[in-house]
């Protein structure tokens, strides 16, 4: 990540700034939204998440990875196989990000459900 995202204007490192950054990366809440549930093959994982090609899939779970968020753990050589979890601080993060799914059941859920797609418009 970039060290000036995650600083405020007068240098000082920002927790949120950081989080934010985070998880502003397209697919990363998504990813933890479903490994929150425990390990995951890759291509089980990239099912649930949808719409994410298979690189940038990788690339976030390294980059999770790198950042202590995911565990990658190779099952079998042959076939390849590997499961994908989050650590302990993955699922700080997933608890966390809890209180926005209640949110936005509260406040969006009957928007969503009555709200013309952008293609209807």
């Amino acid at each position: 990540m970039d060290a000036r995202i995650l600083r405020s204007a007068d240098g000082q490192y920002c927790p949120v700034r950081a989080t934010l950054a985070l998880l502003g990366q397209k697919w990363v809440p998504r990813i933890v939204y479903e490994l929150q549930t425990g390990k995951r093959r890759f291509n089980d994982l990239a099912e649930g998440v949808g719409g994410c090609n298979s690189r940038t899939l990788r690339d976030r779970l390294k980059a999770l990875e790198e950042v202590g968020i995911v565990r990658r753990e190779i099952v079998a050589t042959t076939p390849p196989w590997v499961e994908y979890e989050l650590t302990e601080r993955g699922r700080e993060l997933a608890e966390a990000m809890a209180p926005l799914a209640t949110w936005g059941r509260r406040h969006l859920a009957d928007e969503a459900l009555v709200a013309p797609l952008p293609h209807e418009e």
